[in-house]
């Protein structure tokens, strides 16, 4: 062999080197953006978007697209397509095994039999076509690139592209993986919100079996109390007229009398005796109010008075509200009625306005609740003056299970569930206005026909 024909044999090598290293190249320009761009996404259609971007980059083509085997239904279904707006018939996976079923460098896509009736709507401009399937631990896919020009790819742009394949797959792999954990890890949080849901219902079940037994239990004894109060204020009256007369007939009495301030003794027992009865008279309807609480008749609903409902929710929570946060009720003179069940509707209240009590806890707050009446609805309106709530959470507040409180301290449910049982009623419940000077929500409910 000459010196010249050395050095071209020379040449050739470090051509194909050359080449060998561009292609090698070419490739970890792909693994490196691809990795990049499935590791920086979180749902699998952006996955396949970003990595067509990076394939556009490094291999020039037309159009790029990928499609699920669904072994089930033995059905082929694009999920995603360079061309963005396009929407895609399924296939059939026997009519096109011959095509799918390995690695394909198409020269002319009409020397294919079928490609027309079956591909034709995929890939209308296509007249070459790169197809490689794919697995993954989850799913099979198919790539497809193609291009207008016949014979547009290679064998070595075909082997690039094979590389790539397995090497998005394996990574697919790792990417669907990462997400199982992430779904096992939801609902494992789900579960653990359920089972405290539960475990909160089971509570408030049994508190209300208790507060039912402590209201019979307590009627009684104040039952008796009442009278007997009642009774004493009758004979105090009866004992004031005698003093009176009994001092006007002696000196004495009259002297003992001013001594001992009988008059004040007299006027002061009979406010005390009326303050016991008012007390008495709370007590009374807050027991009232528990035993109606205690025992809802979920199914029943009746017309009444909003005004009503709003006070048997008041009555309740006002034992949390009168330390830390003042309670202004404006009852509607007209008295609006609407068909509820006043329990369900009185949960409604209470969530709502205990929620803007724990909220304005560290400061003396408000809590404004005013009704509006319409012809055919009522408005209520519920506004505090706390810190607000963030754009951010604003937009989950009705979601079931969110909640921004510690784990322990509230369940998540509590607006989902006003919100369902206002729905259930033909109204709306919604978070009207939301600033750092307080939060406004409005419930509006169908009013019954006078």
């Amino acid at each position: 062999m000459t010196d010249v024909e050395k050095l071209h044999e020379t040449i050739q090598k470090l051509r194909y080197e050359n080449g060998q290293l561009q292609r090698f190249k070419q490739i970890n320009q792909l693994m490196l953006h691809s990795l990049d761009a499935i590791m920086s996404s979180t749902h699998r259609s952006e996955v396949f978007a970003r990595l067509f971007e990076v394939i556009g980059e490094i291999l020039p083509c037309d159009q790029i697209l990928i499609a699920h085997h669904n072994e089930e239904q033995s059905t082929v279904i694009p999920v995603c397509s360079s061309i963005e707006g396009k929407t895609f018939k399924p296939l059939r996976y026997t009519d096109l095994t011959n095509v799918f079923e390995e690695t394909m460098n198409v020269f002319n896509v009409a020397l294919i039999p079928g490609w027309k009736a079956h591909l034709g709507d995929w890939l209308p401009d296509a007249n070459s076509v790169l197809i490689h399937p794919i697995s993954t631990s989850q799913a099979k896919y198919i790539w497809l690139i193609s291009d207008k020009n016949i014979g547009a790819f290679s064998k070595q742009y075909e082997d690039i592209f094979v590389s790539f394949s397995a090497f998005v797959a394996n990574t697919l792999s790792h990417f669907e993986q990462r997400s199982l954990i992430r779904e096992r890890e939801t609902l494992l949080e789900e579960r653990d919100r359920i089972e405290k849901s539960m475990m909160h219902q089971d509570k408030m079940a049994a508190l209300g079996q208790l507060a039912a037994g402590v209201a019979h239990e307590l009627n009684n004894p104040l039952g008796f109390i009442n009278s007997n109060l009642s009774s004493l204020q009758d004979y105090l009256g009866g004992i004031s007229e005698f003093v009176s007369k009994a001092t006007e007939s002696s000196e004495a009495m009259k002297a003992l009398h001013k001594k001992m301030d009988i008059d004040y003794i007299l006027t002061d027992t009979d406010d005390l005796i009326d303050e016991s009865l008012q007390g008495i008279r709370r007590a009374s309807d807050i027991i009232a109010n528990l035993k109606s609480f205690s025992h809802p008749d979920e199914k029943t609903r009746v017309d009444l008075d909003l005004n009503a409902v709003i006070e048997l929710a008041l009555t309740i929570i006002k034992t949390q509200a009168k330390t830390v946060v003042d309670i202004d009720f404006t009852r509607c003179e007209e008295k609006p009625v609407i068909h509820v069940n006043a329990n369900q509707l009185a949960q409604v209240f209470i969530n709502i306005v205990t929620n803007a009590i724990q909220a304005i806890t560290d400061k003396a707050g408000r809590i404004a609740i005013t009704i509006q009446a319409g012809n055919n609805s009522v408005d209520c309106r519920i506004a505090d003056n706390g810190p607000g709530i963030p754009a951010a959470v604003a937009a989950k507040i009705f979601d079931p299970f969110f909640t921004t409180k510690t784990v322990g301290m509230g369940t998540g449910l509590g607006l989902s569930i006003s919100k369902a049982i206002v729905e259930k009623y033909g109204g709306e419940l919604h978070l009207e206005s939301s600033s750092a000077k307080g939060t406004c929500f409005l419930i509006r409910l169908p009013r019954v026909s006078k």
